[in-house]
């Protein structure tokens, strides 16, 4: 089972707007302030429980959603108002298994452990439990106060009288803003710890698990979950690495972002499905705010990828600004988020695989680059284009033209020679006449004089 497609109206920079989403992976892109976060916490909304999307971007009291859902039977579709009502939602939770949100700011913290968190029971919350719930939910600690948080975690009926809400309720939270890692290494240690109280070597292992993937992105540089180790501070989770043996938060920014979003997903994962052996063949949704975040390069374009070999069945929502985030995706795998003349946000799906573009390509047809160079330059770009165009240029202008093409083409040649500058380069060799570019002694030159 997966989500389909979604509609929803009067929210953020939508008056309206309907997606029809890929069953595997879906990355929405587009300027900022286009709207794909406000779609991301829409699908948290309705997908994780529990969340609660900023209440600032509902421009109506009652804005209307729609969702569409597979199934073995054909298909269904639900809908409802925001913020989103369980009486409309609990009934597909079940059927569409695991959900997980990830804000896009992940925070690096010195924390230290005190030990493992344990239970009192089925309805019972430690102390640590409501310390990590009002980090997650500072506004709701600030309005409602600690002890109000408490009574209302033992006493929620919806919790109480609802297996399945009880069941993802006991999971890490997912905020709508903010990744903290206190979170993640408390669970780490209360992992281990119960590893060993309950001999289930599978509980330590998505410890483990997490650590394997993130070697994967994270190439020439692996990763290896050592165990939980102490200092004066407290208990700490510890990392082998080719730097040695370092905690969490001693690793990169972003090592830490990858270890990060994958311990929100794989904990609570494997959590949701008591540490199943076929783990990897279970259904999910991840939700994800900017996916590459803190990333370089080489690790972003193999993100996407490691989650799909790993988890066929894990269905994927995120957001970047990367070109490499988009490489390689197939047909309807992106959402395109422009705001038109109006003002008003349109989101369109790509039409043919993403599969051997260049960074420059994808820059320029998805993300609106049309010149990806520095700003000077292609200031230069843009008004040599103006002068080339026009009919009567005042001797003023014609001597500026002359000086841009040589300014122009001394700056484009002495970079990497992509296809959009060798065709430049020529057309400014067709303006001049020239039978072949100026040589310049460069490799890339002598190549491109004989195209």
């Amino acid at each position: 089972m997966h989500i389909t497609s979604l509609q929803v109206t009067d929210v953020g920079p939508f008056d309206e707007v309907t997606l029809r989403f890929d069953r595997q992976v879906n990355v929405f892109t587009g300027p900022n302030n286009s709207g794909k976060s406000t779609l991301l916490w829409v699908l948290g909304e309705l997908l994780v429980y529990p969340f609660t999307m900023p209440a600032k971007l509902l421009r109506t009291d009652q804005p209307r959603w729609s969702l569409g859902i597979s199934s073995l039977a054909g298909g269904e579709s639900i809908d409802g108002t925001l913020p989103a009502r369980l009486s409309s939602l609990q009934h597909i939770y079940e059927k569409i298994g695991y959900t997980c949100y990830v804000p896009a700011q992940r925070l690096s913290t010195n924390f230290r452990s005190s030990g493992p968190t344990v239970s009192k029971g089925n309805d019972a919350f430690t102390d640590e439990q409501i310390d990590l719930f009002a980090a997650e939910y500072p506004e709701i600690l600030n309005r409602a106060g600690r002890d109000a948080i408490k009574l209302a975690m033992h006493r929620d009926e919806e919790y109480q009288s609802n297996p399945e809400l009880a069941k993802r309720r006991k999971l890490m939270l997912s905020g709508n803003s903010l990744v903290r890692d206190e979170a993640i290494k408390q669970k780490i240690v209360d992992l281990d710890y119960a590893a060993h109280r309950r001999n289930r070597p599978a509980i330590k292992a998505i410890v483990d698990h997490v650590a394997s993937i993130a070697s994967e992105i994270t190439v020439g540089f692996p990763i290896e979950f050592t165990g939980v180790s102490e200092d004066s501070e407290g208990l700490f989770p510890q990392f082998r690495t080719p730097d040695g043996d370092l905690p969490l938060d001693v690793l990169s920014q972003g090592t830490q972002s990858i270890i990060q979003f994958l311990s929100r997903l794989l904990f609570s994962y494997a959590e949701y499905y008591d540490f199943p052996p076929d783990l990897e063949e279970k259904p999910g949704v991840l939700i994800v705010d900017e996916i590459d975040a803190h990333l370089h390069p080489t690790w972003q374009a193999r993100i996407i990828p490691s989650l799909i070999r790993h988890f066929p069945n894990l269905q994927i929502f995120s957001s970047t600004h990367s070109p490499l985030m988009l490489a390689g995706l197939k047909t309807g795998q992106v959402q395109l988020l422009r705001r038109d003349e109006s003002g008003n946000v349109t989101v369109s799906e790509n039409e043919s695989d993403i599969v051997g573009w260049t960074a420059d390509e994808i820059l320029r047809h998805f993300m609106g680059v049309s010149n990806p160079t520095d700003v000077a330059t292609a200031e230069r770009v843009s008004y040599l284009q103006e002068l080339m165009r026009g009919e009567e240029l005042s001797s003023a202008d014609a001597e500026e033209l002359e000086r841009l093409r040589h300014t122009v083409r001394n700056d484009l040649l002495s970079g990497p020679m992509s296809a959009q500058v060798i065709k430049f380069a020529e057309e400014l060799q067709r303006s001049r006449g020239e039978s072949s570019p100026p040589a310049s002694g460069s490799t890339v030159d002598q190549e491109t004089s004989q195209k």
